[in-house]
């Protein structure tokens, strides 16, 4: 069995640049991230693959040939990045551009009907509960994409807004591999109430919620620091590992990448949209039933002969009683009264 080799050659750190980067200043506020140039997106495994390949192609016949005794081609290699030694650091995340939510739109999740035919009023036990779904959408539309590299993930937070409409999403979310991400966070709500209905009326009740949306852009500053390497195989057999310290040879300046004070970044930018409940409300709506109005007129009189009635009762009561006349006996004994 062959022993398995393994060379590697390192690119040096201090490599001159053919896409020198510009210094800039190191503070960056709104207005010159917003004014800066739209690069579109660029794959992070595509740069590096490229610088890679650009490597291989001054090099082979000096270094693969004289370890391997024969160049190979680059087409057939595997190439294995390893992202591990690569760090990257988050400006806290700029919206702009932002549209206030205005007046909350109204959605009628329960409608129940309550129908009194009595003279009597009747009462009610209302009880519900429905579920709502809140979406947010987030889209890239300026910046970078890796595969499968989750050191190099980006965390948006929710816009102040959104988060205090208690919507039921979380504080940020983490935009994954993809340049869109869609979040759906269900919402119960519930209601339960005693609904008094008067007689000869029909009362609607509904359950309603108000549900608020949100568009807006947002802009994030990343800085770029470490090394990549890359390593090179040809089926199972390691040729070769670059190492590329140098970054600003793998992220050009023609990709979007700027450098300041602080070091290498690029700036992501994207959009976010949501549509959240906000606040439920119950709402009766009541209306009398055919030939109420006679019946109210015919309780309405009656209510006067009762009024009448209980008026000439209360006024005998200061009459005084009538008293039978009083009869007194009186016996004459021996011609005098006793």
């Amino acid at each position: 069995m062959k022993k398995k080799r393994n060379s590697s050659f390192a690119i040096p750190y201090g490599t001159s640049h053919s896409n020198s980067i510009s210094d800039e200043s190191p503070r960056m506020n709104r207005q010159t991230i917003s004014s800066s140039t739209k690069m579109g997106l660029v794959n992070l495994r595509d740069l590096v693959e490229s610088s890679a390949h650009r490597w291989y192609k001054e090099n082979e016949k000096d270094t693969m040939k004289a370890k391997w005794g024969k160049t190979y081609n680059w087409k057939e290699l595997i190439k294995e990045i390893d992202w591990r030694s690569l760090k990257v650091r988050h400006d806290p995340v700029i919206y702009t551009d932002i549209e206030t939510p205005g007046t909350p739109k109204n959605h009628i999740l329960f409608r129940s009907t309550f129908l009194n035919d009595t003279n009597r009023e009747q009462e009610y036990n209302l009880k519900a509960e429905r579920r709502t779904v809140s979406r947010c959408a987030f889209s890239i539309f300026e910046g970078y994409t890796t595969e499968q590299c989750a050191s190099l993930e980006l965390e948006v937070p929710l816009p102040k807004c959104v988060l205090e409409a208690s919507t039921g999403f979380r504080r940020e979310y983490t935009l994954e591999q993809s340049k869109d991400k869609q979040i759906e966070e269900e919402l119960t709500w519930s209601v339960e109430s005693n609904i008094t209905i008067p007689c000869m009326s029909q009362t609607t009740a509904e359950l309603v919620v108000q549900e608020d949306e949100y568009h807006g852009t947002f802009e994030i500053k990343s800085y770029f620091f470490g090394e990549i390497r890359v390593k090179v195989y040809k089926d199972s057999q390691e040729l070769l590992t670059l190492e590329f310290g140098d970054l600003e040879d793998l992220f050009p300046r023609d990709k979007g990448f700027r450098k300041d004070t602080r070091g290498l970044y690029r700036v992501t930018r994207g959009e976010c949209r949501a549509r959240f409940g906000v606040s439920q409300k119950v709402e009766l709506h009541a209306k009398l039933l055919p030939g109420a109005d006679l019946y109210i007129r015919q309780s309405q009189q009656q209510n006067s002969i009762d009024q009448e009635n209980d008026s000439r009762r209360n006024s005998l009561k200061d009459i005084p009683s009538i008293t039978a006349p009083l009869t007194i006996h009186r016996e004459i004994v021996n011609g005098t009264n006793t």
